[in-house]
Order: structure tokens, then C-alpha cells, then sequence
């Protein structure tokens, strides 16, 4: 239940950041989804959903926060069910075109069943140019032991 109250108020947090922002040029705000990974070849993925905030830099640099909550729990093991839970901070690079790469380093703070921390995070992926928004597709790896697989789509403000 605790776990649950914490991800509701990081929720409501990101959806008021982002009500706050809609007068402010340059933001963008967005939900994706997809497969969280343990790693280890008798783990089963789980499937979570998020929220993404990010903004400009300079150039092709931007910055992104992302809120992901797992909702589908995967399996660590023969009978461990597992769910994580995250925080995360990035810079991001992304080539220029329709359709582009996307590379991203920060810092996450994640929770999952069995530990928590803070740790260096990285992913790589393409960008879509779809209408006003863009369409990402990307691999991230959250902490050591787990990576993400998700779509997600990113809209400006």
C-alpha cells in the first residue's frame, strides 16, 4: 500500500508540474509503455506505463524527467513475482529528421521488490516525427539488473 500512495504522489506531481508548465514555451509532455526486463534468462519482463517532461537545451540537447510505474508484475526466478518502480533525470541527444536517434544518460532513483537506489541510467533509440508529436521507440537500462523496452509519444505544449 505504501508503494502505491508514493506512485500515486509522483504521479499527481508530474501531471501538476506539467499543468504548471502549459503557459511556457518549449515543453513537451507525454506517456509511454513497454516491457521491464530483468535480467537473467528464467525472468519473466513485467509491463509498466510512465509519464515523460522534458524541455530544450541548446541544439540537438534537451532534457527529459520520467516517472515509470510497473503495473504488470514480471517473475525473478521459478516463483518470485517482481515489479519495479522509477524515477529518472536525462540529457538527451537526438539526431536531426523525421526519423532520428535518440540517446539519453542520467540518474535514476528505482524501487523494486527486492532492493532500491540511485544509479547512472542510459538508453538508445529512434525518434519519429508523427504529426505535432514524436513517436520514440527505445532501450534503456534502468539499473544493473533491469531494462526497459517502450514506446512512448511526446507531445510540446
Amino acid at each position: 500500500m505504501k508503494k502505491f500512495i508514493m506512485a500515486f504522489a509522483m504521479v499527481m506531481a508530474l501531471f501538476s508540474a506539467g499543468a504548471m508548465a502549459q503557459g511556457t514555451q518549449g515543453l513537451w509532455f507525454g506517456g509511454k509503455a513497454g516491457f521491464q526486463k530483468p535480467h537473467g534468462s528464467d525472468n519473466d519482463p513485467g509491463f509498466g506505463v510512465g509519464a515523460v517532461l522534458g524541455g530544450p537545451i541548446q541544439g540537438n540537447l534537451s532534457w527529459e524527467a520520467e516517472l515509470m510505474l510497473g503495473v504488470v508484475e514480471g517473475e525473478v526466478g521459478s516463483n518470485n513475482d517482481w515489479n519495479v518502480n522509477s524515477v529518472a533525470g536525462y540529457a538527451v541527444y537526438r539526431s536531426t529528421g523525421d526519423i532520428h536517434i535518440k540517446a539519453k544518460l542520467g540518474v535514476s532513483r528505482w524501487d523494486d521488490d527486492f532492493d532500491d537506489d540511485f544509479n547512472l541510467t542510459a538508453g538508445i533509440g529512434l525518434g519519429f516525427n508523427m504529426g505535432r508529436g514524436i513517436l520514440d521507440v527505445e532501450y534503456t537500462q534502468i539499473n544493473p539488473n533491469t531494462d526497459y523496452v517502450t514506446v512512448g509519444y511526446i507531445l510540446p505544449f
